[in-house]
């Protein structure tokens, strides 16, 4: 198998899967990147920064620039940590709760139609070996988070 055969399908999957999401979601005005901070908040609101850009795999300026917009758009804000003043912690705001069901809605129409086509057991199988492939390549990220301890408590 040459090398850049999986890094060339999954890089493939991800462009057609980011498409389709952002077509369904155009009324929205929402970027897929800006959907991912998004989802994470809807998880764990008020997350700091750093971990907040960790889990959704974004760098400090690109993180950045989103919050700008989703924060000028009324969807979150930011907040000083009280116990840390150099940290920031970023909450939701009512109009970034709102939009939780209408896009998760629309992921998952995507994710139907992506994987149109497989059985219940070929879908798991799937989605398993994807996990598997993730879990092999951040395996040394994750140890060096988890002896930082940084993002535990947000």
């Amino acid at each position: 198998m040459p090398d850049f055969t999986l890094s060339q399908k999954i890089g493939g999957l991800r462009r057609a899967i980011r498409r389709e999401f952002e077509a369904e979601i155009v009324e929205f005005d929402i970027t897929a990147t800006q959907f991912q901070v998004l989802k994470r908040l809807w998880q764990k609101d008020g997350m700091g920064a750093t971990c907040l850009g960790r889990d959704a795999h974004l760098d400090g300026a690109t993180l950045t620039g989103v919050l700008d917009r989703l924060e000028g758009k009324g969807l979150v804000r930011r907040e000083k940590h009280e116990k840390d003043r150099r940290s920031v912690r970023i909450f939701l705001n009512d109009a970034g709760r709102d939009l939780e069901k209408p896009l998760l809605s629309a992921l998952a129409r995507i994710n139907e139609k992506a994987l149109t086509g497989f059985s219940s057991e070929e879908a798991t199988h799937f989605l398993k070996f994807l996990d598997r492939v993730q879990s092999n390549l951040d395996s040394e990220v994750a140890t060096q988070e988890n002896i930082k301890g940084e993002c535990k408590n947000g």
